[in-house]
């Protein structure tokens, strides 16, 4: 699977995909940054009905303080795959605010390292691509 990144890094300077879960497409910000990956709240409840809970977790914010969070799996279609990740359940939409107000990309959540090495993504910012 190969995906250009080139749209949304001049966007936004972020890399984000956009994938598809059921009939109705979510973005996601490629985060290598975090150990985890996070979706928010909001789109958990929306698509409550294939959401499978796995159970709790405690992760640490970047103020280093500490979060119960709950886990979840939800499957995702992307490039003609589909994906089944864990996520960690918090309400992300206030923190991506800034992002949906300049640019108008709404975003749900973000796909950590945990994702990008269970499925051997590589993000080539030279390239401005994603590789598995």
């Amino acid at each position: 699977m190969e995906h250009n990144l080139s749209f949304s890094i001049s966007k936004v300077q972020l890399p984000l995909i956009i994938v598809k879960v059921k009939e109705k497409y979510i973005c996601f910000i490629l985060d290598t940054g975090s150990t985890c990956s996070l979706i928010d709240s909001t789109v958990v409840e929306y698509f409550k009905d294939i959401v499978e809970p796995v159970g709790d977790y405690c992760i640490s914010g970047i103020e280093g303080t500490k979060h119960k969070v709950d886990m979840i799996t939800l499957p995702f279609n992307f490039e003609g795959y589909t994906y089944k990740t864990i996520f960690c359940v918090q309400p992300l939409l206030n923190a991506f605010k800034g992002i949906e107000d300049e640019s108008g990309i709404q975003v749900h959540g973000l796909l950590g390292t945990d994702f990008l090495i269970e499925n051997k993504w590589i993000l080539d910012f030279k390239e401005l691509n994603i590789h598995s």
